[in-house]
């Protein structure tokens, strides 16, 4: 009782002080895409009543439709804007390796694609993670092969990054003709130039370890990189197994610690957010310069940064970690969440979930 009347006082102090804080959060969370169940890849159906398995990364085009990466269909959907169909458009249902430039996406077999990033121009760049490579497919529905031959290693930086190696491509962000990959099991981060088509390796030293605050990117380790976003100013890096995240400033080329003590566990809600345990986050989205939002997988919830404040707290799932799924409705933090991975915030103020293991999608409302 004593720690839930110190949280409240705290939120509302939070609240007068900053009232950027009370406008980030959430009434509200609802399912728009996924029936609860997995199943057969359908074609194209009902978005409550289609089969998702595992939805992972998820990310908007132009026209306010949602690209979905279903890690174990091995596909992509796409949700209408109205949120009432879903369509598959990539990926050839079974696990597999195909797929050259040119090719129809719906013929590229893919093996557990984990996230999905869409350029101004609706191209939809896709981390085929376990096939250690990044394509797209084009708005004419063709793909296209961007970074990795599908080949386990590491190599290729400094040429074509179509030429280079990676050891899973876990995920990615793109902002104009550059492109970021977690190569997570070299525990490093990748760049591609988009215009020259060259790769080279921007953050990690190939050793799994955790970074010096300050440092300089490419000379520190990193502890299982599976998750990026990105801003103007920024690169944010999720590490898994460090239990925390990072930031590298795009201007200088350093890296900051952002969340996350490095233990593993569930506390420091309504506190510095450097001080706070996670486990196991998988997913981060950022709302420039007002807050970080994060997948903190295996505590099932969702956490949110206020990148003024520095103040971490929950939004969405149990606040004792609790997975499960209770239904929609309101006050979110009553909401079970199972697995979360994916997270994406729209300029709309929403934020969207994979709810992975509930094998649904769902939207957070203010």
């Amino acid at each position: 009782m004593k720690a839930t009347v110190k949280r409240l006082l705290c939120v509302c102090l939070l609240s007068l002080l900053n009232p950027q804080f009370a406008h980030s959060q959430y009434a509200k969370i609802e399912t728009i895409a996924g029936s609860g169940k997995t199943g057969a890849v359908q074609k194209q159906g009902d978005a409550t009543s289609i089969p998702l398995s595992n939805p992972f990364g998820i990310e908007p085009d132009s026209q306010g439709r949602l690209i979905i990466a279903s890690f174990d269909q091995h596909v992509i959907y796409r949700l209408s804007a109205d949120r009432k169909q879903i369509e598959w458009i990539g990926g050839a249902v079974s696990e597999g390796m195909s797929g050259k430039t040119g090719d129809a996406a719906l013929a590229v077999a893919m093996n557990q694609p984990h996230e999905v990033r869409v350029d101004p121009q609706d191209n939809i760049y896709i981390a085929d993670t376990r096939n250690n490579r990044v394509g797209l497919i084009d708005t004419n529905g063709k793909w296209k092969s961007v970074a990795g031959t599908g080949a386990t290693g590491y190599s290729g930086d400094g040429g074509p990054a179509a030429d280079a190696t990676m050891n899973q491509a876990y995920s990615i962000a793109v902002d104009g003709p550059e492109l970021f990959i977690a190569d997570l099991m070299n525990h490093c981060i990748r760049k591609v130039d988009l215009n020259s088509g060259s790769i080279e390796t921007i953050c990690g030293t190939g050793k799994k370890g955790r970074p010096a605050d300050g440092g300089v990117a490419k000379e520190q380790a990193l502890e299982g990189p599976r998750s990026l976003a990105i801003d103007k100013q920024n690169l944010w890096i999720v590490l898994r197994e460090g239990n925390s995240v990072w930031r590298i400033d795009r201007a200088t080329s350093k890296i900051h610690h952002v969340a996350g003590s490095g233990q593993k566990g569930f506390a420091g809600d309504d506190a510095e957010a450097k001080l706070c345990k996670l486990n196991g986050p998988k997913g981060a989205a950022v709302q420039p310069g007002i807050a970080l939002f994060i997948a903190d997988t295996e505590n099932h919830a969702i956490r949110m940064v206020d990148l003024k404040t520095n103040i971490i707290t929950t939004i969405a799932g149990s606040p004792t970690g609790k997975p499960g799924f209770n239904g929609d409705g309101d006050q979110p933090t009553t909401r079970l969440l199972k697995r979360p991975h994916g997270v994406c915030w729209l300029p709309s103020g929403e934020l969207i979930i994979g709810d992975s293991e509930n094998h649904r999608v769902r939207v957070l409302t203010k």
